[in-house]
């Protein structure tokens, strides 16, 4: 009698480790997440490389250049001078001296100060050889203008809407890297448990990790599923042509980085399952 109760004695090791995978896929699912911003959102060579890649540099100085022709011509200023002035500014470098300041927590603002003496040269310069005989340029009007065309440039270097969560990015940084390497530290433990308990059926290993993969690839595709087919990004309302297309590039890259992950865990979950139903059926032919 007491021999047929130990056979019929409940096992609960298979849903122990059910459930083991179970958090060893939402570990794989927030690691997923936690790598794929720490090497887009919080990382300057991220936001410089999807600006080259998309030619934001370009597109911010072509609307720069739109912006000062049309104060220069409420000023007195014509397009030649405007063209002129603007081929000669190296937006390029302006911009990834803010990008770089930024993430490092120094400022979120730009030093227009540069700007100003470089353009009040220029203006003065144009003013000299322009003034009308007997006289002289207003100086008040002058530095009024030179003030605007700085808060214009001022304008098209930041990114606006990056600038509210500044400090929220500086801050978030090495708590992003401690997280990725803790969750990978738990479930290269987790997995070692699933093998390690099952020594005696080690095929049980790989199903148990193929749960926990396959979970895994579930929970990163959804949130990059939902943004795709709604096409939610795509339909942001921002006023310049130039900060639409970073932002359009931007999040679709860190999309394209959680599709990877769950496209790879997919992979690696049904990898696994095949080397378990391999070994299992190898077992049972004995």
């Amino acid at each position: 009698m007491s021999e047929e109760k130990k056979r019929k004695k409940f096992d609960g090791r298979p849903i122990a480790f059910c459930v083991l995978s179970f958090f060893a896929g939402a570990c794989l699912f927030l690691l997923a997440l936690c790598i794929s911003l720490r090497v887009t959102f919080l990382s300057p060579d991220y936001m410089t490389a999807t600006m080259a890649d998309g030619d934001y540099y370009g597109q911010v100085q072509e609307e720069y250049r739109k912006q000062l022709d049309s104060l220069g011509h409420a000023s007195g200023l014509n397009t030649e001078f405007t063209n002129g002035f603007v081929a000669q500014l190296d937006v390029r470098q302006d911009i990834t001296n803010y990008v770089e300041a930024f993430y490092s927590g120094t400022s979120t603002v730009l030093n227009k100060t540069p700007f100003k003496q470089k353009f009040r040269s220029e203006l003065d310069e144009f003013a000299e050889k322009n003034k009308k005989e007997g006289t002289e340029p207003d100086d008040a009007a002058l530095e009024y203008l030179t003030n605007e065309a700085a808060n214009l440039y001022s304008d098209a270097v930041e990114i606006p809407f990056f600038a509210v969560v500044a400090n929220f990015i500086h801050n978030l940084t090495t708590p992003a890297t401690i997280a990725v390497v803790v969750l990978l530290a738990a479930v290269l433990i987790m997995i070692a448990v699933m093998f390690i308990g099952n020594r005696q059926f080690m095929h049980r290993g790989y199903r148990y990790t193929s749960y926990a993969l396959l979970t895994a690839a579930i929970c990163t595709a959804v949130l990059p599923a939902v943004i795709t087919f709604t096409d939610v990004v795509s339909k942001v309302n921002i006023t310049t042509w130039s900060l639409y297309n970073l932002f359009v590039n931007y999040f679709t890259g860190i999309v394209g980085y959680l599709w990877v992950f769950a496209g790879s865990y997919l992979f690696l979950g049904v990898l696994f399952f095949a080397v378990f139903a391999s070994k299992h059926n190898r077992l049972l032919r004995h």
